[in-house]
C-alpha cells in the first residue's frame, strides 16, 4: 500500500490526490477492518497509524506495510499535512472533538460507530463538514454487506411488494464488551447494547425501507448482567433493549439488541426479516439472502436466492468513500443520516426511561 501521490482535478472542482493518504486513529478491530478495506478498495495509501497502546499500534503498523509511520495520538494525525483521510476508530466520546479538528484541518473523515454520543454532536460535525467542503461517512458497514445489498436490490425492484414490517435483531448471549472500560460507561459510550449493536440493525432496516421518516418509538431496556463486568469498571448502561419503531410511510420495525441474554445458542447473532405484501426476505441465512413468494397459492411459498454484488463489506464502503471525495456520489451513510439515527436512539432511550411511546425529534 505504498506509492507516490499523483494529483488531478476532482469532481468538486478542487485538487486531490489520486492515491488518497490515510491515517488510522485506533488500532483495535475496527481499525484493522478499515485498513483492510482501504487495501481492497484500491486508490488509498495508509501512511500513519495511531494508538495509545504500543502493542496494538505496532500490530496494525505491520499490516499496513513499510511505508506507514507509527504515531502515538490522534491529535498528531490531525496535525499531519500528509494525511488526506482520517479514519476514526476511537472510543465514542472522542469522536466529535477529533472529527471537528480533522475537518478544520482539511481532512475527510471516516467515523466508526457509534458516530457520536448524541444528535447534537452529529449536527456539529455535519455543519463543520459543510463549511470545510469535506466528506464524512459513517462506518455502518452492514449497508455494504452482500446479503444486505442483495436484499435492498430485490426490494427496490418490487419483488416483495410494499414493505409492511421488518424484524431486525443482533442478540449476543454472553458478549458484554469490556475493552479499556469505556463501553459500559454511559458518559463515554452514549449507551449500551442499543447504541453499540442496535444502531447497526436500525440503520439496516432504514436502508432497506429506503429511508422513510421515523415518527415514534416504544422501547424497554434491561440491565441484569452486572456480574459479567468487573467491579472496578463502571456499568450504567443497558445490556439488552427491545423496541418498536414507526415510520411515516406506515412501515414498522421490531428491533432487538443484546450484549447478554439467556437464549438458545442458535439465536446468538443477527436476524433480519422483511415482510412485504407480495413476498418476504430473510436477509441472513446460511445460503445468503432468500426471497420468498407465492403465499397466495395452495402450495408452500417458494424461495429464490438473491445473489450478492462482487464488491462488499469494508472494501465497498471505502470504494464509496473515494467516489464521494471525487464528487461521483453522495455520502451514504453520511453524517446527516447519522444525525437522524442518533435522534431515533435518543427517542428510544427516553421511551425506555419513561415507559411511554416517544415521538422522534429532528
Amino acid at each position: 500500500m505504498t506509492g507516490q501521490s499523483v494529483h488531478s482535478r476532482a469532481g468538486h472542482g478542487g485538487w486531490m490526490s489520486k492515491k488518497l493518504r490515510v491515517g488510522i486513529a485506533g488500532a483495535g478491530w475496527p481499525g484493522q477492518a478499515h485498513l483492510r478495506g482501504f487495501a481492497a478498495a484500491g486508490g488509498f495509501e495508509v501512511v500513519a497509524v495511531a494508538d495509545l497502546i504500543p502493542e496494538r499500534r505496532k500490530r496494525l503498523l505491520a499490516e499496513a506495510g513499510p511505508g506507514a509511520r507509527e504515531i502515538a495520538t490522534a491529535d498528531e494525525l490531525v496535525a499531519d499535512p500528509s494525511v488526506d483521510v482520517l479514519s476514526l476508530c476511537l472510543p465514542t466520546h472522542l469522536h466529535a472533538g477529533v472529527a471537528l479538528a480533522a475537518l478544520k484541518a482539511g481532512k475527510h473523515v471516516v467515523l466508526e460507530t457509534p458516530p457520536t454520543l448524541n444528535s447534537k454532536e452529529a449536527r456539529q460535525i455535519e455543519r463543520a463538514a459543510d463549511r470545510a467542503g469535506k466528506v464524512v461517512i459513517v462506518g455502518l458497514q452492514r449497508r455494504f454487506g452482500g446479503p444486505e445489498q442483495a436484499s435492498r436490490q430485490a426490494i427496490s425492484k418490487g419483488y416483495a411488494g410494499t414493505i409492511q414490517h421488518i424484524r431486525a435483531a443482533w442478540t449476543r448471549t454472553r458478549a458484554t464488551p469490556l475493552g479499556t472500560g469505556w463501553y459500559t460507561d454511559r458518559a463515554l459510550a452514549g449507551g449500551g447494547a442499543l447504541t453499540d449493536l442496535g444502531i447497526h440493525m436500525l440503520d439496516l432496516a432504514w436502508f432497506l425501507l429506503d429511508h422513510p421518516k421515523p415518527t415514534s418509538v416504544y422501547a424497554v431496556s434491561h440491565q441484569r448482567f452486572h456480574a459479567l463486568v468487573p467491579e472496578h469498571v463502571r456499568h450504567d448502561v443497558e445490556d439488552a433493549a427491545f423496541a418498536l419503531v414507526k415510520f411515516e410511510n406506515g412501515a414498522t420495525l421490531e428491533l432487538a439488541a443484546t450484549w447478554a441474554i439467556n437464549q438458545p445458542p442458535s439465536q446468538n447473532g443477527t436476524l433480519c426479516r422483511v415482510h412485504g405484501d407480495a413476498g418476504a426476505i430473510d436477509v441472513y441465512t446460511p445460503s445468503g439472502a432468500q426471497l420468498w413468494r407465492g403465499f397466495d397459492s395452495d402450495k408452500p411459498a417458494k424461495s429464490t436466492a438473491l445473489p450478492p454484488p462482487k464488491l462488499v463489506g469494508h472494501a465497498a464502503m471505502m470504494r464509496h468513500l473515494r467516489a464521494c471525495i471525487e464528487g461521483r456520489a453522495q455520502p451514504v451513510p453520511g453524517v446527516r443520516q447519522a444525525r437522524g439515527l442518533m435522534s431515533v436512539l435518543e427517542a428510544l432511550q427516553r421511551s425506555a426511561a419513561t415507559g411511554k411511546s416517544v415521538d422522534v425529534r429532528e
